[in-house]
């Protein structure tokens, strides 16, 4: 099989598992709800866990993570297909993409938090838990998850570039360090203005 049909094949499958929108079927067995109509409108994981509880939301989370990791780790360390390595920080990518423009919804999805933490972890495993060291320190302190994922998105993009440069990484791999930031931190520009004018939602209370 030629190994860039299989790369292309790998990014395809990617972004259509990608698409599966966990937080959006959650909500409609739990809450009988929409939850795109619902405080932020995002699929994602914070979303649920404001309209159906804090069990459904780590649920929302632990399948957005899952969806994203599996393409990228059966190739990483399941079966060597040979495929070029550019692929894998593609494939990784179109994960995020399937998350924040599902096709299956009508491209109305979630922020790639999640899915983009997970697809880190597989990538470079110490990009991963930098992210953790960076961000639930403020996520804990402040209850602004917005803000700790926007601080771990960032921590994550910059270790795995500065890793990639170094030649501890494949140097495509600035392609996910670079392109999987700004992706997530972009959609958190809403997000960034509430913090800047002190009216972003805090986790745990019931300002939605």
């Amino acid at each position: 099989m030629n190994i860039y049909l299989t790369g292309t094949a790998f990014i395809i499958f990617g972004y259509l598992l990608g698409s599966v929108s966990f937080g959006l079927i959650i909500a409609r067995i739990v809450k009988g709800i929409d939850i795109r109509q619902f405080a932020s409108g995002s699929t994602g994981a914070t979303n649920v866990m404001r309209a159906c509880g804090w069990p459904w939301g780590i649920l929302a989370m632990a399948l957005d993570m899952f969806k994203a990791a599996v393409p990228l780790f059966i190739v990483l360390y399941i079966h060597d297909f040979g495929i070029p390595i550019w692929t894998h920080p593609m494939i990784g990518l179109s994960a995020i993409l399937g998350h924040i423009w599902p096709i299956f919804t009508n491209f109305r999805g979630g922020k790639g938090i999640a899915s983009g933490w997970s697809a880190l972890i597989v990538l470079s495993p110490l990009s991963g838990l930098i992210v953790c060291f960076c961000s639930f320190p403020f996520m804990i302190l402040t209850r602004y998850v917005s803000l700790g994922s926007i601080i771990g998105s960032l921590s994550g993009g910059l270790t795995l570039t500065v890793l990639s440069i170094l030649g501890f990484c494949d140097p495509s791999y600035c392609v996910f360090g670079i392109g999987g930031s700004a992706l997530t931190i972009w959609k958190h520009r809403d997000n960034i203005n509430r913090l800047l004018n002190g009216t972003e939602r805090k986790v745990g209370l019931n300002n939605d």
